[in-house]
């Protein structure tokens, strides 16, 4: 029994997948008639977000690598790969990564099973954040609180537009009855 868990959001999942390339999108997609998602049976969990996935074949990351793709595209923490970059690099043919955030923010576990084989499990580099106050001369200060007002009524202009539309009902109705008592005395 593994001890493997989908982990937290910012967990990335690579695996090697023992299908040839043209089989492999197929693995990676969920099927929108069917709902079948042969990625999510061969993880063994009921939810799986196809957003959260990526398909790859090594030999077409020529001049990045499998390595380079997972710190510089994916962003997991370079010296959190460097034990397995020779690993990683060695490796050929179809592989999928599968991101924390596609299990839904549960940590669940994972049951790899053909045509899957786990290569490894790494965090994604934290974003840099900072608390620093801004220092632009247009950021300082304060912008006092906006005093509700009341809408502005213009029942000049509101009248004339009722007046308008009266007039051409009683226009429409006056000419309907002159059509009538014409055409009915013809």
């Amino acid at each position: 029994m593994s001890d493997l868990t989908s982990g937290p959001r910012e967990t990335i999942h690579l695996f090697t997948v023992d299908l040839p390339e043209d089989a492999l999108w197929d693995f990676v997609t969920e099927d929108p008639d069917s709902g079948d998602f042969p990625l999510r049976d061969a993880l063994g969990v009921e939810v799986l977000d196809e957003a959260a996935v990526e398909g790859a074949v090594a030999e077409d990351l020529e001049g990045i690598g499998l390595t380079g793709f997972l710190t510089e595209g994916i962003g997991v923490e370079d010296s959190a790969i460097a034990p397995d970059r020779a690993r990683i690099d060695a490796l050929s043919g179809s592989v999928v990564i599968v991101k924390g955030a596609g299990f839904d923010g549960a940590h669940v576990p994972l049951h790899p099973r053909a045509p899957l084989a786990h290569v490894g499990s790494w965090a994604l580099t934290p974003a840099p954040t900072t608390l620093e106050p801004l220092s632009a001369e247009t950021a300082q200060g304060s912008v006092p609180p906006v005093t509700p007002t009341a809408p502005e009524v213009t029942t000049g202009r509101n009248r004339y537009g009722l007046w308008l539309v009266l007039g051409a009902a009683a226009l429409l109705v006056l000419g309907l009855i002159l059509a009538r008592t014409m055409g009915g005395g013809a």
